[in-house]
Formats: structure tokens, sequence, C-alpha cells
């Protein structure tokens, strides 16, 4: 997250002059430009997302306006360099210059119509900056959940549709055109961690805000669980023979998902943005992910299967659509890889949630989530993301739920036991 007054000093009209002579081929000249953070307080934490506007003239003399998202590196130093080191603006350029108009033609080619994100717009010439150029969706009306509510029953299933039909395209993708690369094997490809103070304070304000949830009686187990887990954003995908795996678009929560409404306010479409953690794996990452940090608190957990059942469903209409050369993946198996990949709750409850729910406030910015204990601002921010009334209705029922399935099940050796 980042201030107003945080634009970077290259960022200029120039930049997308050439975007704009593609969709106005009548461009005679531009009257007005402004730049703009489009994130409140809360809403994002690893980039800056920025809004160009422009008025702009035509040959015939009338005025329009129009504007774009531009994706950049955020001007803090210390978050910049970790964000450098991720490959995301590499891979999420990958997946819109790529990927997305892949799945798109194969869907065309089945005589289905499916869209999946944005437009892009890719710079003719190499820039010495990180730079995504977007559509600006909010023209044609698509808009967020709002995180703190939550998808509903018909958001979820359309979210969840989406994700069927985006997993199916890159299952049959692989088939045809062979391994993703490597940079897809992980969420973040870090080169060295530099989350372990990060994750060992989370995880002790987690451990120690366990009784507000009604969960005291985890607090042995998780704290020794919390030790051994794995940061599962650097971890490589695991090797499991015969395991169905798909493109994940791995940081699938309510903000990287717009909806589209038509004049009777009924859900019309559905796109991703934000593909820049997407790693190659099984579906099981992207069901977890999305159901736990996204689905109502009254459905998340009471409706997790019937969840899996309709993605199923949705993922072998599509496949089967699609051609997919082998054995349709089974709804037995799916559930299978969702307990495999338990690992992703920690995480999720820890860190995702609690940055969902909170409330948007001055210190809701990465520098203040990786604060150092006794920083006094670091502090602050932690004990708001586990102590409101808001994220306790929701572990509520999320966490006997995980304990029940062994979500936090260690390995035991001679030095850890659990009372």
């Amino acid at each position: 997250m980042v201030e107003a007054n945080e634009i970077p000093k290259w960022m200029d009209q120039e930049l997308f002059v050439e975007f704009l002579e593609s969709d106005f081929g009548d461009l005679k000249s531009i009257k007005e430009f402004q730049v703009e953070p489009t994130a409140g307080k809360g809403e994002n934490y690893t980039t800056l997302l920025l809004r160009a506007s422009f008025t702009i003239e035509l040959n015939d003399g009338s005025q329009r306006r129009t504007s774009y998202m531009a994706k950049v590196l955020p001007t803090t130093v210390s978050t910049r360099d970790f964000v450098t080191t991720w490959k995301v603006f590499e891979k999420e350029s990958n997946c819109y210059a790529n990927y997305l108009p892949d799945f798109e033609q194969m869907y065309r080619e089945a005589k289905k119509k499916v869209t999946f994100g944005p437009r892009y717009y890719k710079h003719s010439k190499e820039l010495n900056e990180e730079l995504i150029v977007l559509e600006d969706l909010s023209r044609r009306g698509f808009r967020n959940v709002n995180r703190q509510k939550g998808f509903d029953m018909v958001h979820t299933k359309a979210a969840l549709e989406k994700l069927a039909q985006f997993h199916a395209a890159s299952a049959v993708r692989f088939e045809l055109k062979g391994l993703y690369p490597e940079m897809y094997d992980r969420n973040l490809c870090s080169t060295e961690d530099n989350f372990k103070e990060f994750r060992e304070q989370q995880s002790k304000t987690f451990v120690q805000s366990l009784p507000f949830y009604n969960a005291a009686h985890m607090q042995k187990t998780i704290e020794i669980y919390s030790q051994q887990a794995e940061d599962m954003f650097q971890a490589y995908a695991p090797k499991i023979e015969n395991e169905f795996h798909v493109l994940n678009h791995g940081d699938a929560w309510c903000n990287n998902l717009m909806f589209q409404y038509d004049q009777e306010g009924r859900l019309r479409e559905t796109y991703f943005v934000d593909l820049q953690m997407s790693r190659y794996c099984s579906p099981a990452q992207d069901l977890l992910y999305m159901i736990l940090t996204s689905a109502n608190g009254d459905i998340k957990i009471q409706k997790f299967d019937h969840f899996i059942h309709y993605y199923h469903e949705k993922l072998t209409e599509n496949l089967t659509l699609l051609k997919y050369p082998k054995s349709l993946p089974k709804l037995k198996s799916l559930h299978q890889s969702i307990l495999s990949y338990g690992d992703w709750i920690f995480p999720i409850v820890t860190v995702l949630l609690p940055i969902v729910l909170v409330d948007a406030n001055e210190n809701a910015n990465m520098d203040a989530l990786l604060g150092k204990e006794g920083d006094g601002v670091g502090d602050q921010f932690r004990n708001s993301l586990f102590h409101n009334a808001r994220i306790a209705q929701h572990l509520k029922e999320v966490l006997p739920w995980a304990h029940s399935r062994g979500a936090f099940d260690v390995v035991k050796t001679a030095s850890t036991s659990v009372d």
C-alpha cells in the first residue's frame, strides 16, 4: 500500500501515446493527463496500481475521456527490493500476453466465448522500469465485491466457474504445448527467505489470540506446527504422482476478481486481475485460497464441500469441451488433493484472511506488516489484524473445521510431541 504522493516521477503521458493511438485512430492531441492511485488503505500491499486518465482531442475537434490502469513497483525501497526478486511482473506480463489469449482462443475454437481478464497493452519498446498497462475495467462497470463482506453464493459460484474454465484451459494447453516455465513452480520466486522473522511474529500473535476465537485448546498444537510450517508462497509445487495439475491463479482472493452486472443488477461477467503469483500444481491451492479468504463467513465452511462439487462439475465440463486427452480428474481425487494441500490453511488464517477482513487504516501497508516485534506501528497493526469481531467470527468457523481435517498436524520427532 502506497501513499498518494508516491507517484513515480517517470510516469508521464508519453508512455501511453501508442495505446491512445491504437484505441483512437483519429487522435489529434492530449488535452489533460492525470495519474492517481486506485487502491484505498488495506487494499494493496505489494505493488502500486495507478489510474492514468486522459482528456483527448480527436481530428474532428471533439473531446473524449479515457483511462488505463498502470501497475508498477512500489516506490518504498524496502517493499520494492522484495517485489523485484519475486518475478511477479514477468509472470503477470507473460500470462496476459500469452496464456490468456491462448486459453480464450481454445474456447473460441470450441464455439464458446470465454474472456478471463482486461485487455493487455504491450509496449513496443523495452522500458527501464517495470510496467503493466491494462484496460480500465471500471469504464465497463466492473467492480470488486466488498472484501469484508465477501462473496455470497452467486459470486462464489461465478468465481469457481471462472477458475474451472481457466484451470481446464491450462491443463489442455500443457498437453498441447508442454511444460510451463520454471518460474511457475512457485508463487514467489524469491532468491532468499526474507520472511522468516515476519512469519514468526505473525504466528506468535496468532497463537496468543486463539482464546479470542474459542480455540485456546489448539494453542500447543498450532504453536508446534508453526515452528515447522513451510512458507507456502515460496515453496516449490509438490511432485505427487498422477496428480491432476493446472496453472493456478495463485492469488485468487476477492480483490483480484472483478464483476460486471446488467441493468437489473444481475451478475453478468467475471474477470481475473493480478495474475502475478500463478503456480502450476493441483487446483486445490486456488480452491482453498479463494473459498477460505473470500466466501462469506456464513457459507465458506457450511458449503465448502458443495463448492468443491460445483467446481468439479464445471472443471470436467470444460475439460470435455476442450477435448482434454487424458482421463478426467475424479471428485474423490480432488478432495484428496485438498487434504494434501492443507498446509495452505495456515498462511490463510494467519496472514491472508486477517488482511482481507481488517478495517482500512493508516498502518495497513507492507512496512507495518513486516515490522519487528517492539515496533509500535507493526505491533499495533498485528493486533488489529487478530483482535476484531470480524476475524473472530470467521475463525470460530474455520479453525475447528481445519483442525478436524488435520491441517495442523506436525511431523513428530523425538523432540516434538503434542500434549
